[in-house]
């Protein structure tokens, strides 16, 4: 039976189909194309070559990694709605697969695609920022390090901002004239929030922010940093990212 399951595997892919694959370094679904197949005579499993096709590397850098073809997705339905965060590794609640509301008057609310991988205390951590943001207030939130700090951060820029985590966020990022006329239930808030962080850990937060969802931020820092000033007061920035040193 284990003989046939892989067979069925194999034969279901090809060398040259592009796929959906995680990525190893953080686990999200990026495209790949596959670039060879192999099987283990131990246990019949099947393994995928992969090389991923976003890493906007030349050819002659491409890596190729090994990936479980039981892990490959072909790019269908969330291909489409464009989901972020996407774990497939992960185990989510299906009961979590819903937006976290924190405000019934604004709609301010984490999208579902956040929320089915956050823990407990990570909501109440987003709700104690959102509760002394709405009153004006300024906090700090406090813990270990490794407990999801910058995840709860990202969970609640992406409620101010109306963030839905799929497809929606991308057409409300484009310019006006560029939107589709499919509509969209989210309306975007004309928001901008500042993030200060050491440089050490910069691009870090860009990396995550990339990672959980659609927003459109900027690295204010370096060379280009007055190229991306004139892109925040263009008012096509949400999210701006600078060093102390630079503020």
């Amino acid at each position: 039976m284990m003989a046939s399951n892989s067979a069925v595997e194999k034969a279901t892919w090809r060398e040259g189909d592009s796929c959906l694959a995680p990525d190893p370094r953080d686990g999200t679904l990026r495209e790949t194309t596959i670039k060879r197949l192999t099987s283990t005579s131990h246990n019949n499993d099947t393994t995928a070559w992969v090389v991923f096709t976003d890493h906007n590397k030349d050819a002659e850098e491409e890596e190729v990694e090994a990936v479980p073809v039981s892990k490959l997705m072909r790019p269908g339905l969330n291909h489409f709605t464009q989901e972020k965060p996407v774990f497939p590794s992960s185990i989510t609640d299906t009961r979590l697969c819903v937006p976290l509301e924190l405000s019934d008057v604004d709609g301010d609310r984490v999208p579902y695609t956040i929320n089915r991988y956050l823990r407990d205390y990570q909501r109440e951590g987003i709700r104690f920022m959102y509760n002394n943001y709405i009153n004006s207030r300024g906090c700090i939130l406090g813990d270990d390090m490794g407990l999801g700090k910058t995840v709860q951060v990202i969970g609640f820029l992406a409620a101010v901002l109306h963030k839905t985590g799929t497809w929606e966020d991308i057409e409300n990022n484009r310019p006006q004239f560029l939107q589709s006329q499919i509509p969209s239930k989210q309306s975007k808030p004309d928001k901008l929030f500042l993030i200060v962080a050491p440089l050490s850990v910069l691009y870090n937060w860009k990396d995550e922010l990339d990672t959980w969802g659609h927003f459109q931020c900027v690295v204010v820092h370096g060379l280009k940093k007055e190229d991306e000033l004139a892109r925040i007061k263009k008012g096509r920035i949400e999210i701006a990212l600078t060093t102390y040193e630079t503020l």
